[in-house]
Parts: structure tokens; sequence; C-alpha cells
């Protein structure tokens, strides 16, 4: 096995359900030469990674997913190999867990008017560290009884258009792009393949930005040849990872299967270093 390399996943600084070492140990025995810990809305999780890098020969590549809204949909921007130093994406960290936060009381103030008696305190302790998301409810639900799974919790009260959901406060692609740019990072377009139609990727594309993820496992091979056709068209670059969380049957079965060459590690940081 050559230098392989995981660009998309997550820990228990976002909804992931292993630490940083914990995914470093996991990378190291899949033989991957680096990883990027994308959290959501998150970048302690690849700080503490720096801590335990060496000890397992995998590099950490500084990674973030955020979460955009506007016009009325979500989208996914993740960033890499920026200044986690930089002053204005530290508050915009600060206020996304913040928005969160707030997000999620309204949630179980909603589930409860239907019935489903959590409290707030589980929440807030399922997430530990992590800023509050819909998956850590989801979880409660779930361990709770209230429902079998978490694809239910979502399908039946979490998603879009289903009682319990409370869409987010915008936050533009635009923005996100000026954020991780401003902070010498590079900003990918996350699994379009899953909502994504060909318009907005047009649009999202002249907005200006970086890279196009190209290797998900939302994406078949006809989702992947065509996305690297667009990407090597309009001069992007193509990443790719395994959206590995630890909490879904495939994530093992995923993780170490969807890797791109270390040579895409190398473009990331010739594009940031032109910055």
């Amino acid at each position: 096995m050559g230098a392989y390399v995981d660009l998309h996943t997550h820990t228990t600084y976002s909804d992931g359900i292993l630490t940083p070492r914990q995914l470093l140990s996991k990378a190291a025995d899949a033989g991957l030469s680096a990883i990027s810990i994308t959290d959501h809305d998150s970048i302690d999780g690849c700080i503490e990674a720096r801590d335990f890098s060496k000890e397992y020969s995998v590099e950490i590549i500084d990674g973030i997913e955020f979460s955009c809204y506007e016009d009325g949909k979500e989208y996914h921007i993740l960033g890499y190999n920026f200044d986690v130093g930089n002053a204005e994406l530290l508050r915009y960290v600060a206020e996304f867990r913040e928005e969160r936060y707030i997000r999620a009381e309204k949630i179980v103030k909603k589930l409860n008017a239907l019935g489903l008696n959590i409290n707030f305190s589980q929440v807030e302790e399922k997430a530990g560290k992590a800023p509050i998301a819909r998956p850590h409810i989801a979880s409660v639900l779930t361990e709770t009884g209230m429902v079998p799974s978490l694809k239910e919790a979502f399908w039946k009260y979490l998603a879009e258009g289903k009682p319990a959901y409370e869409p987010k406060s915008n936050f533009s692609i635009s923005q996100a792009l000026k954020v991780i740019n401003k902070a010498g990072g590079v900003a990918v377009l996350a699994h379009p393949g899953k909502y994504l139609s060909q318009d907005e990727l047009s649009k999202i594309i002249q907005i200006g930005i970086d890279g196009i993820e190209v290797v998900h496992p939302s994406h078949d091979q006809a989702a992947i040849n065509f996305y690297k056709k667009t990407a090597s068209q309009y001069w992007l670059l193509a990443t790719g990872g395994s959206d590995y969380h630890g909490n879904r049957e495939y994530d093992d079965d995923n993780f170490g299967k969807f890797i791109m060459p270390y040579s895409v590690v190398d473009s990331i940081k010739y594009h940031s270093v032109r910055r």
C-alpha cells in the first residue's frame, strides 16, 4: 500500500464516537499516512490530535466542516490547512457553538411538546466537549427508548420538515469561503452528490470554491467520475474521505477504503501557500 489519506473524519469533538487519539490509532492500523479531522464547526479535535500524531506516524491535516445555511437549504464546506489561531475563524467557531446550544434547546422543547420527555441536561451530557448537534439529541432519544434507531429519530422528528426540526441561522457559502481563505486555508465542497443539483454546483464554483470532495461513501463510481472531471475542468482540488463517525453500521467498513493519494495533501498545502 502506498501513501494514502482520509480527509474527512469526525471525533468526539463533534458527532463522532472516537477520541482524536483513538482515531489516530485506527488510522495507523489502516495504514494511512495522514488524516484530516473535520469536526462540525470545531477545531478542538485536530488541535488535540497534534499531540499524538508522531506517536502513531500519522500526519494531521488541520480541518473543519462548516455547516452553511442559505436560501432555506444546508450545505457543508470543508476547510483544510488553515491557521488554527486565526482570530476571525475562532470567533465564528465560538458563535456557532452558542448558536447550536440555543437551537438544541428549541428542538428539545419541541420534542417535549410532542410528548417525548427528554431533558436538555441529557443532551449536554451526550455532547460532552462537542458543540451540540442533532445526532446528540437523536442518541438520547434512542438510548431512552423513545425511538428504535438514530435513523428513525431523524426520519420521524429531527430532519428538515419534521415536527421537531429547527432551522439553523443563516451562514452563507461565501462567508465560509471567506473565513477559511482568510485563515490561509482552502475550502472544499463536501459530498455534493448527497444534496446538490447541477445548477447549485455551478453557482458554488462561480462563488470561488477551491475544491470538490470527489470520493465519499455517498458517491457511486459514476458520481466520482463526474466530480473528478468537473474538478479537473475548473482547476479545482479533488479531495475525498470516509466521513467516518463510528456510530453508523457502515462506518468501519468504509474506513480505509474511501481514501486519496498523499499527493492531494501536497496540492492542498501548495494552494494554501499561494494564498
